[in-house]
């Protein structure tokens, strides 16, 4: 099967030659990180791998977010645009 892969997750890293992707991209915020990395593997055929990090949210930020309406809210958002600009 696949290997779980947490492309929503913070830091990331790539090779210096795919760089002109994000470069191009017009995206100011969240979405300027995942689109040309969505783009690149569904497109243009990257390999992507996994590094494990040692990293947990705090307990009081988990909490902060779960079954509050606004971020509830938010995230639709987030999703919404994900589907608008990659189809």
């Amino acid at each position: 099967g696949a290997t779980k892969l947490d492309w929503l997750f913070g830091p990331f890293a790539f090779k210096a030659n795919l760089a002109g992707s994000w470069l191009a991209y017009d995206g100011n915020s969240w979405d300027a990180q995942m689109i040309p990395y969505v783009r690149g593997v569904r497109n243009e055929n990257w390999r992507i791998i996994s590094v494990m990090v040692n990293f947990r949210h705090s307990k009081e930020m988990k909490e902060q977010e779960e079954g509050d309406p606004v971020w509830t809210k938010k995230r639709l958002m987030q999703l919404n645009l994900l589907f608008d600009l990659l189809g």
